[in-house]
C-alpha cells in the first residue's frame, strides 16, 4: 500500500513538473516571436518621453468639491439621528 502511494506521488509529481516546463517553455517561445513588437513599443516609449515637455500636467478639476460632498454627509447624518431618535 506504501509502495503505491509513493508511485502515485511520483507520477503526480512528474506530471506537475513537466507541465510547468512545458509553460516555462510556452513563456519562452512567445517572448521569442513577440520580442521584434517589444523592441518597437519600447523605441516608441522612449520617442515619446523625449518629445514631451516636461511641464506639469494640471491636476483635473472636480465636477463637485470636497466641500459639497462633506456638507452632504453632515446633512444625511443630522436627518437620521433626528428620525432615530
Amino acid at each position: 500500500m506504501l509502495w503505491e502511494g509513493l508511485k502515485l506521488m511520483g507520477i503526480g509529481m512528474a506530471t506537475v513538473m513537466l507541465f510547468l516546463l512545458l509553460m516555462i517553455a510556452c513563456i519562452g517561445w512567445v517572448k521569442h516571436l513577440t520580442r521584434n513588437y517589444t523592441l518597437l513599443q519600447q523605441q516608441a516609449l522612449k520617442s515619446l518621453r523625449k518629445s514631451s515637455t516636461n511641464s506639469t500636467q494640471p491636476l483635473p478639476i472636480s465636477a463637485v468639491p470636497v466641500e459639497v460632498f462633506a456638507a452632504a454627509i453632515s446633512k444625511f447624518e443630522s436627518d437620521n439621528s433626528i428620525t432615530k431618535t
